[in-house]
């Protein structure tokens, strides 16, 4: 028994399995709740304004093999952009997430959206002419690990009314904000 004890500790492992294997694996973490603030719309109208956001994002609907995989299955994405002095909106979509590293991942998200902006045909000179609370909301994002749960994320996201230009004259053009965001998994 001793010369087989000897033997197994003697013998190699393939390069596919590892020769630590820690005494309890820990739950893969699933989903992320993110709370951040930024500027609205710099450079247009409702620009420099303070703006809050935030974000809860689910685990993939199938674990991906790998990370190429896992670029493919989005996240379902719920969260808010609350800008303190303009147009406010809320959304509801799907966010790809792509890493880069271990550490530092890119996304980029596509959702359907609501706001609380200024319609019809009297629209204050500092407020955007959305000519309807109904859109779209894009994001483009890139985040660092800072550790297994928490990471922090740059955000640019963008709300779109376009097909609404030509209700009440409003141009389409929603706000474009920039955040960062500090999102912890659990």
């Amino acid at each position: 028994m001793a010369a087989s004890s000897a033997s197994a500790q003697t013998r190699s492992l393939s390069g596919a399995v590892s020769s630590y294997a820690p005494a309890s694996e820990h739950p893969t973490p699933a989903w992320e709740a993110r709370v951040g603030a930024g500027f609205a719309n710099p450079g247009g109208r409702e620009s420099g304004l303070a703006n809050l956001g935030a974000d809860l994002l689910s685990p993939r609907i199938l674990p991906p093999g790998d990370r190429i995989a896992a670029a493919f299955i989005p996240r379902f994405n719920l969260g808010s952009s609350l800008n303190l002095n303009g147009t406010r909106y809320a959304y509801a979509g799907a966010t790809w997430t792509f890493d880069v590293s271990k550490d530092v991942f890119i996304e980029a998200s596509l959702a359907a959206a609501l706001n609380d902006g200024k319609t019809g045909f009297v629209v204050p000179q500092n407020r955007l002419d959305l000519g309807c609370n109904t859109g779209t909301r894009q994001a483009a994002a890139v985040g660092v690990r800072l550790s297994d749960r928490w990471s922090l994320v740059t955000t640019l996201e963008h709300f779109s009314s376009a097909g609404c230009s030509d209700k009440a004259g409003g141009s389409g053009s929603g706000p474009a904000n920039i955040s960062a965001r500090l999102g912890y998994t659990f």
